[in-house]
């Protein structure tokens, strides 16, 4: 897991959309305490200065697991000089890393309301069985009927912990439609088309965020 020497990155996490990624070195760890090198800008190449309290995304790969990576959220309590300058991260513990697939998305079971226009159908409201930053799964009405392959416009509303809910409004495509076991409902699978960065990272921070839910209640 995270020992001293291992590199880390690090983005805001404050719902800002801009893009911003930090690189940096675990020089030493103590209980609740994560102490980092300056980390430096992955755009500039240049140091930058995190004011405490900054709230901060941070992964890191671990080689001992299947070079599996892992994902928390921290903030920025303190900074330190010993044999160099460095700041002091909150740690919040094994039990709230959360490893993530690496070929895909992560995607989360949340309900989430949306709304649908495929072209040569009704329009339609509904909402989603699962959602990742590539695709959502949307239950169908009965009166929905498209081919794999059709086209459609997708809008959600994404709640937040941290802001106002946020929108979506994005191409997809529909890639397979499926019968859920639990509940009997058909389900269309869609993969987003030319998402744009912005609305990228909000719904990766949303997924972020109801795995750290998860993880709180113990249901992963």
């Amino acid at each position: 897991m995270l020992e001293p020497g291992r590199t880390i990155t690090m983005e805001p996490f404050d719902g800002n959309d801009k893009k911003e990624e930090y690189r940096c070195k675990v020089v030493d760890i103590e209980e609740g305490k994560l102490f980092i090198d300056y980390p430096v800008s992955v755009q500039t190449n240049r140091t930058v200065f995190l004011l405490d309290g900054m709230q901060l995304a941070v992964s890191f790969i671990d080689p001992a697991a299947s070079s599996a990576i892992f994902l928390f959220h921290t903030e920025v309590i303190g900074r330190v000089k010993k044999e160099i300058p460095m700041l002091m991260l909150h740690d919040p513990g094994l039990n709230n890393y959360v490893r993530v697939q690496r070929r895909k998305f992560v995607r989360v079971q949340k309900a989430v309301d949306v709304a649908v226009e495929v072209d040569g159908m009704p329009s339609f409201s509904s909402v989603t069985e699962d959602i990742s930053a590539g695709g959502m799964a949307i239950v169908l009405p009965e009166s929905a009927h498209a081919d794999k392959g059709t086209e459609a416009k997708v809008y959600g509303v994404i709640p937040s912990q941290h802001t106002e809910p946020r929108y979506i409004e994005a191409m997809a495509e529909l890639v397979r439609i499926y019968e859920d076991k639990k509940s009997g409902r058909r389900v269309g699978s869609f993969q987003f088309k030319d998402l744009v960065y912005a609305e990228q990272q909000m719904l990766m921070r949303f997924c972020f965020e109801q795995q750290l839910q998860l993880r709180k209640k113990g249901v992963e």
